[in-house]
């Protein structure tokens, strides 16, 4: 009977090897019937339950990989199962204690120091993390990646976030947090591209979350800042209205204002007129922001009445149908 029982263990384990978890279940579920004292048959059980996109069916895999524990304590597999389960639901305190056994019983796995790690970092204690990951001679999954990259990020330690980070990504092109990280590490080392790239790549995971989106506009405002810094004043305007466009509602800081203006003029120096149009009214749009809650009305009607000025001269520069145009929009936006 016990040969049997085996024998249909081996093949339940053979079915969830090429993911035929449903054959498997059936295997093991004949297996108890032959013999129920099998710790390693509760133990697949465990294994293909957590299978299930149902969290109710993970859930059962809970009882499983305690009977197997229960019928073999120093099950330390079961134990690191079980505390991966208990991680999923977030329930940090089961987690540790069945990841610490794991310990206990062999030192040697070092795959559990990076969920130890992340359960630190879940509880904010990056240091105590730090000293789990010291452990790991080794990688393990896209998560052990991600973990590690949020660790050195919150430590300031950008480019080997970036680094596992990357490893991170390239085992899972569908981590949208993992783009997310990488891009804020790039940004901390203004590399601002590619700060830019991760964002919108998040973005297009997934298009709900502002924030990929408030951090965009960001940074084409650092980015613009930069190149005015440079000396650049027309790629500098140009990223500017980038940011804008993403957020309308962005500051620009008083050393930075009068770029708008500036690349204005230059783009009405070299017949640009359309573009000149383009930059005064982003810069309308600035003085309005900053009269929301900086400027006094003198003040406000100050600079509004020198980007007007300058309009003017930029719509007389149109074509005739341009300027048909712009003045209807006037009207309309009035």
């Amino acid at each position: 009977m016990a040969t049997d029982a085996f024998n249909l263990l081996q093949q339940a384990i053979n079915a969830y090897k090429t993911e035929n978890y449903e054959m498997a279940i059936v295997y093991l579920d004949d297996a108890i019937v032959q013999d129920p004292d099998i710790p390693e048959v509760y133990f697949w059980r465990g294994k293909v339950a957590v299978k299930d996109l149902n969290d109710e069916v993970v859930e059962t895999a809970i009882a499983e990989f305690t009977q197997a524990i229960n019928l073999k304590p120093d099950y330390w597999e079961a134990y690191f199962e079980r505390g991966k389960v208990h991680l999923y639901f977030e329930r940090l305190k089961e987690a540790e204690a069945d990841f610490k056994k794991v310990v206990e019983l062999n030192p040697d796995f070092k795959d559990v120091y990076s969920y130890l790690a992340q359960i630190e970092i879940q509880r904010g204690n990056d240091s105590k993390a730090m000293e789990y990951l010291n452990n790991v001679t080794e990688g393990g999954d896209y998560k052990y990646y991600y973990n590690l990259g949020k660790i050195f990020l919150n430590a300031k330690s950008y480019k080997a976030a970036i680094e596992n980070l990357s490893k991170a990504l390239s085992e899972n092109k569908y981590l949208v947090d993992g783009y997310y990280l990488r891009a804020k590490a790039y940004e901390a080392l203004e590399m601002y591209k590619e700060a830019l790239q991760d964002l919108k790549s998040a973005a297009m995971l997934m298009p709900e979350e502002k924030k990929f989106f408030t951090d965009m506009a960001n940074v084409y405002f650092k980015k613009a800042k930069r190149k005015a810094d440079e000396g650049d004043i027309r790629r500098s305007a140009d990223l500017f209205v980038e940011g804008l466009k993403i957020n309308y509602n962005l500051k620009i800081e008083p050393e930075y204002e009068r770029i708008l203006e500036e690349a204005a003029k230059d783009a009405m120096s070299k017949g640009e007129y359309q573009q000149a149009v383009l930059y005064l009214e982003f810069a309308e749009r600035v003085v309005e922001n900053q009269y929301e809650d900086q400027l006094d009305y003198e003040t406000y009607f100050r600079k509004m009445q020198d980007i007007q000025s300058l309009m003017k001269e930029a719509v007389k520069g149109l074509p005739l149908k341009e300027r048909i145009k712009k003045k209807l929009n006037d009207i309309y936006a009035k």
